[in-house]
C-alpha cells in the first residue's frame, strides 16, 4: 500500500483513463477508444464522455526525428449541437511521419518530424452513427539555410471515420510530406492511404487494416536516390471481460509487412508477425486506477530481405521482444492523470522508463 501511494504521489507531483498514456500503457490493444485514437478514428470523440482538453508530455523535437507518439501535444474538442469540433496542436501524424517514408532516406539530414503540425476535426452525430473528419497541416521555411540543411518541410493528409454501436471503420489519407534541404536535395511522399475497421460480436473485437505508402528521394541535383513502396495488411481478434470496474483483454492479429527499396540493387523485406497482447484495467480506487500489459511476437515471427534477388537476412522465427508496459491513472472529479512505466524490452525501471509518458485530461 505504501509504494502505491508513494507512486500515486509521484504522479500528481508532475504535473487515468484518458490519454496516450493510457493506450501504451495498455499495449495500443485494437478495442480503445481514447483521446489518443481520435488521431486514428476522428469519429472516437463522439465515444467520449464529454468535451475535453488534453495534454501529452514529451519532446519538442526540432527538427531532428523523433519517435512516433514521443512529442508534446494538445487536444480540444467543444460541441455544437449535435456536431462537434477538435482543434489539435502537435500531434506528429502517421500521415507523414511513417506514410511518408521519411525515416528510411539516405540523407539523414531529410530525417525530420512534422514542424508545429496542426489538425482540424469536425463530425456530427445521428441516432448510433457519427461520422468525423479531420484535417492534417503542417508547414516550416526556414529563407536563410545554406547547404545540407532543411530549408523546407510541409505535409498535407485527411482522415475520415465512422463509428456505430457495434462497428467502427477510418480511412486516412496522405496527400503529400515534402522535405528539402538547401542545397535541392529533397524527400517526397507520395499519395498513402490506410483503412481499418472493427465489429463486435457480443465480448469479442474483429478488425484489420489495410495501408500502403509510397516515396522518394532525390539529391542535390534532381537525380532519383531512392524509391519505397510499402504495403501492410493484419487481421485480428481480441476479447473482453468486464466485471465490477475492472477489464481484462487478450488478443492476437497477423500481420504481413513488404518494402521494396530501388537503390543500386533492387531490395524486398518481407515479414509475417502473430503479436499477442494480455491486458487489464482494474479501478484499484475510487481514485487510482491501474493498467498493464504484455505483448509479444510469437510462434510467427518470420522477416527476410533480398537484395537483387539473393537472401542476405532470414530469421524464422525472430528473436526476443517481450514487452511489458504499466501505467496508473488519477481521478479528481472531472480532472484525469495518466502516467506509464515503460519497460520495453529490457525490463529497467529508471528515471528513463519511469513516467515515460504523462498525459493529463479535463472533461466539460
Amino acid at each position: 500500500m505504501k509504494q502505491l501511494l508513494v507512486i500515486a504521489i509521484a504522479l500528481t507531483a508532475i504535473n487515468a483513463q484518458a490519454s496516450r498514456a493510457r493506450v501504451n500503457a495498455l499495449g495500443g490493444a485494437a478495442h480503445l477508444v481514447d483521446t489518443a485514437t481520435v488521431h486514428n478514428n476522428p469519429a472516437d470523440i463522439f465515444a467520449l464522455p464529454s468535451d475535453y482538453v488534453a495534454f501529452e508530455t514529451g519532446a519538442t523535437g526540432a527538427l531532428a526525428q523523433t519517435a512516433q507518439n514521443a512529442n508534446a501535444e494538445g487536444m480540444i474538442v467543444r460541441s455544437m449541437g449535435d456536431s462537434k469540433l477538435g482543434l489539435s496542436l502537435g500531434h506528429q501524424s502517421v500521415n507523414a511521419a511513417s506514410w511518408g517514408l521519411r525515416g528510411v532516406v539516405t540523407n539523414a539530414a531529410l530525417r525530420v518530424n512534422q514542424q508545429n503540425p496542426l489538425e482540424l476535426t469536425y463530425g456530427a452525430k445521428a441516432a448510433d452513427l457519427a461520422w468525423a473528419g479531420t484535417l492534417v497541416y503542417s508547414n516550416y521555411h526556414d529563407k536563410q539555410a545554406a547547404g545540407a540543411v532543411v530549408s523546407k518541410e510541409s505535409s498535407l493528409g485527411a482522415r475520415f471515420g465512422v463509428r456505430a454501436s457495434n462497428w467502427d471503420a477510418a480511412l486516412r489519407l496522405g496527400l503529400g510530406s515534402n522535405v528539402e534541404l538547401a542545397d535541392s536535395a529533397k524527400s517526397e511522399g507520395n499519395f498513402s492511404a490506410g483503412l481499418n475497421g472493427g465489429y463486435w460480436m457480443e465480448n469479442i473485437y474483429l478488425h484489420g487494416a489495410f495501408s500502403t505508402a509510397s516515396g522518394k528521394e532525390k539529391d542535390n541535383t534532381g537525380a532519383e536516390l531512392l524509391k519505397v513502396n510499402q504495403q501492410q495488411i493484419s487481421v485480428g481478434a481480441l476479447a473482453t471481460h468486464k466485471k465490477d470496474g475492472s477489464e481484462l483483454f487478450y488478443g492476437v492479429q497477423l500481420v504481413s509487412t513488404e518494402q521494396k527499396d530501388f537503390f543500386v540493387k533492387d531490395r524486398k523485406t518481407t515479414s509475417l508477425t502473430l503479436p499477442l497482447v494480455i491486458g487489464v484495467e482494474v479501478d484499484a480506487a475510487s481514485w487510482l486506477t491501474f493498467r498493464g500489459s504484455v505483448t509479444q511476437t510469437t510462434l510467427i515471427n518470420d522477416a527476410k530481405t533480398e537484395t537483387a534477388g539473393v537472401t542476405n537476412a532470414n530469421t524464422a522465427p525472430g528473436i526476443q521482444n517481450t514487452a511489458v508496459n504499466l501505467g496508473a491513472g488519477l481521478k479528481f472529479n472531472k480532472l484525469t492523470v495518466d502516467g506509464t512505466l515503460s519497460t520495453a524490452t529490457t525490463q529497467t525501471v529508471d528515471t528513463t522508463n519511469l513516467l515515460a509518458q504523462v498525459g493529463a485530461t479535463y472533461w466539460f
